[in-house]
């Protein structure tokens, strides 16, 4: 099977992904000890919904694209405001970056 994830980035399950994702490390940061955290499937970080592979599905406009114009409550505005909300909105939903990696403490 030849997966590329290009095609792929921002749809429903990625987005699911990233938010469990995003809860387990931020709980994890609530420790006082080191973790480390090993991604051995990550790929390329950063994907460009207005690429021909990602126009060719349009799977993130059922995933991201649909968090575009919605209202989320106050703890994902407060988990997305340093990141993703900080971007205009064509920024947004042409650059799909997960941001559940940053701001972790080294182990």
């Amino acid at each position: 099977m030849n997966y590329r994830h290009s095609f792929h980035a921002g749809n429903f399950a990625d987005v699911i992904k990233h938010v469990v994702l995003m809860r387990v490390l931020t709980h994890l940061k609530l420790k006082e000890t080191p973790f480390r955290v090993i991604d051995t499937h990550a790929g390329a970080g950063m994907y460009d919904l207005r690429s021909e592979e990602a126009s060719r599905t349009g799977e993130w406009v059922d995933g991201i694209g649909r968090l575009e114009k919605k209202r989320l409550g106050t703890a994902a505005e407060a988990v997305l405001a340093p990141r993703a909300r900080r971007a205009s909105p064509r920024v947004r939903a042409a650059a799909y970056h997960p941001p559940e990696c940053r701001g972790l403490r080294p182990a």
